[in-house]
């Protein structure tokens, strides 16, 4: 036998299934292309010198292992679609003489050149675009630099390492599924079709209760600890319940509306039902992992998107002046000796450094948790109460950084509220009522700190604090806050903050707590969620590769499914414009359904993901609802594109002739 047989055999099959082949090409291509953008990314930040670059190297590095297994996934999933198709080929080269070690040695030419092409195409396409990415990293964590060209060897090392492992784990599934079965089974497997299945209530309802429960979570959040110890759990209980009920509870529903004759015996109804009927157990599992990656690729743009937008304004808030220092006030008596002399020194110091301190300005805060309910606020708690973070200020304090002054009486107080939630005109603090106003748009907020209190005066802030001393023997947190603004022109700004922090913070008398600057919390914002939003966009790349790749071998694979049948009712009187319209109906079915559950799953998901982000550091949950709505309307855009594109595939399938 000639000894390029099998590459020619390999060569031709592939051509013949370009269909299933192509995108396949084109996926595992992209998948070694993200795989290697991102490690060498990850070198690059690492070769740049860059501030920061350790935790932004992690970030990245952790990014990488996900995605490669990810990646694997998605090149598993596509290659069972590949091979079910295949197998009917396979077993017409058994029936006409060709054993199953030959079929087996034309699989492995067929991936030995996939792999090369992948290869050549995903190396080539992330050499090009890696220093582009590198750049766009760059630009997002607001760091100047300069293209040039730099080829990290090791990234491509690393690269070929981990995909060559991963197509030998394909081949050789592959080759299992071919001696495990005849040449009968394989010539009539990609025909084989599932008994109508049967409407099992049981898991249905299991489902309904798994949702529920994900979502009943997801609903009643209170607090942010919460919200991050129970966002696991719902994710959990959404993702079983979404296989349950696609699988049971889409039959179930099915069932239905096969018993409703009216609906169910018209042309377009009775082979949309049917059709989905016969096969649903398949299409369901592929129907609820397009929902759920889909849910993934909104929550994870969406979440990156609103952090990244709103943690200017958190900043903002934290920094009236360029820089704070703050230090601890222990006792009512002593606090303006202490402030003073924690003034006196920090001037000794700033003139010893020669860095004049501008606009300076102090403030007397108490920050403590207190369990809210029903307009009470208490230290104790109790009850179905929530826990919030609160910092206290003094009226006279928070006039002194405020643009539009406040002029509160005995009795009254004002509520700044960064979430831009509203409370009731009368409240409770442990026991004292007082007339409120909240401020939705607060000019100052501690960072934690879910609201503030602003006092009439200093008496009632350490009446608060004296209170909490006495609930927890004595703990206090009254912290004096001194900011001031520098001239830009002064350098070592930065090594000043550092000096005092090891001078002071031995210092008995100095009592010292911290020392931070607006730009260096900046440049670690940037540093966090500038990466995060760089590794999101990568995230969304990947799982929307896969969610087109499962729309796309499942649109075709029920094509191929379909086109006997579809046939056949051609030749018993259906006319054509009925074959479309019914082809139209089944595919917006099924293909809308995982979009809308999406679009519930992530709109279920809103508070305890706004909750969580608001532990990140974001304080205005609409900036996360505006992203999330933004986000949905463009990728249902995009979905709607692939359903078009499915579509026209799907019915050239369809109607193409023996």
């Amino acid at each position: 036998m000639n000894k390029f047989f099998y590459p020619k055999l390999a060569i031709t099959s592939m051509r013949k299934n370009k269909t299933m082949y192509f995108p396949y090409l084109i996926a595992s291509a992209l998948c070694i292309a993200i795989y290697y953008i991102m490690d060498s990314v990850r070198l690059m930040v690492i070769a740049s010198g860059m501030e920061g670059r350790e935790n932004v190297y992690h970030m990245l590095a952790q990014f990488n292992i996900v995605s490669g297994i990810v990646s694997l996934v998605i090149l598993f999933y596509v290659n069972s679609f590949v091979i079910k198709r295949r197998k009917r080929e396979f077993g017409l080269y058994a029936i006409l003489g060709m054993e199953k070690r030959h079929i087996s040695l034309m699989l492995c030419w067929e991936v030995l050149l996939l792999s090369l092409l992948s290869f050549a195409a995903g190396i080539a396409c992330g050499i090009l675009f890696s220093q582009l990415m590198f750049l766009l990293l760059l630009q997002i964590l607001h760091i100047p630099a300069e293209l040039t060209f730099i080829l990290p060897v090791d990234s491509i090392g690393k690269t070929v390492v981990w995909f060559v492992i991963g197509f030998i784990i394909l081949l050789i599934f592959d080759i299992i599924s071919i001696w495990r079965t005849n040449a009968i089974q394989l010539l009539y497997s990609a025909k084989a079709g599932e008994r109508e299945p049967k409407a099992r209530w049981a898991l249905a309802l299991m489902g309904f209760l798994a949702l529920g429960g994900g979502y009943y979570l997801a609903l009643t959040a209170q607090t942010k600890a919460d919200a991050i110890t129970i966002f696991f759990p719902a994710v959990l209980l959404v993702a079983v319940g979404t296989y349950l009920l696609f699988i049971s509870g889409s039959i179930v529903f099915l069932k239905l509306l096969k018993k409703n004759q009216r609906f169910y015996y018209k042309p377009s109804n009775f082979i949309t039902v049917s059709g989905m009927l016969y096969r649903m157990k398949q299409n369901a599992v592929g129907l609820a992992s397009i929902c759920l990656l889909s849910t993934a690729v909104l929550v994870t743009l969406s979440s990156c998107l609103s952090l990244f937008c709103g943690g200017e304004d958190s900043i903002r808030l934290q920094f009236p002046r360029e820089a704070m220092i703050s230090c601890y006030l222990e006792e009512e008596e002593k606090q303006e000796q202490d402030a003073d002399r924690f003034v006196t020194a920090l001037e000794k110091q700033s003139e010893q450094y020669d860095v004049p301190m501008l606009n300076a300005v102090g403030l007397t805060t108490v920050n403590h948790s207190s369990h809210y309910q029903n307009g009470e606020f208490s230290t104790s708690g109790g009850g179905d109460s929530k826990t919030v973070y609160v910092s206290c200020y003094a009226q006279e304090d928070y006039n002194k950084i405020a643009s539009t002054p406040l002029s509160l009486q005995p009795g009254q107080m004002t509520i700044l509220s960064p979430s831009r939630e509203r409370f009731p005109e009368e409240i409770s603090i442990n026991g004292t009522s007082y007339r409120t106003q909240t401020i939705t748009d607060p000019e100052i907020t501690e960072p934690g700190t879910d609201i503030c209190f602003i006092f009439p005066t200093v008496d009632d802030l350490w009446e608060l604090t004296n209170c909490i001393a006495a609930e927890f023997n004595d703990y206090r947190l009254v912290t004096y806050q001194y900011f001031f603004d520098v001239p830009e022109d002064v350098p070592h700004i930065e090594q000043f903050m550092e000096s005092l922090w090891s001078n002071w913070n031995s210092e008995e008398d100095g009592a010292f707590c911290y020392s931070r600057t607006k730009s260096y919390e900046q440049n670690r914002f940037y540093q966090i969620y500038g990466s995060l939003f760089f590794i999101g966009i990568f995230f969304v790349t990947v799982f929307l590769t896969a969610t087109v790749l499962i729309i796309y071998y499942k649109q075709v694979t029920e094509g191929y499914d379909d086109h006997d049948r579809f046939q056949i009712m051609q030749k018993v009187g259906l006319s054509d414009r009925e074959v479309k319209r019914a082809i139209q109906k089944q595919i917006l079915t099924v293909f809308f359904l995982p979009l809308v559950t999406a679009v519930i799953h992530v709109f279920a998901a809103l508070p305890i993901l706004s909750k969580i982000l608001m532990s990140l550091g974001l304080l205005d949950p609409f900036v996360f609802i505006l992203c999330t709505l933004a986000t949905i309307s463009v990728f249902a855009v995009f979905y709607f594109i692939v359903y078009q594109l499915t579509a026209k595939t799907y019915y050239r399938i369809v109607k193409a002739k023996e």
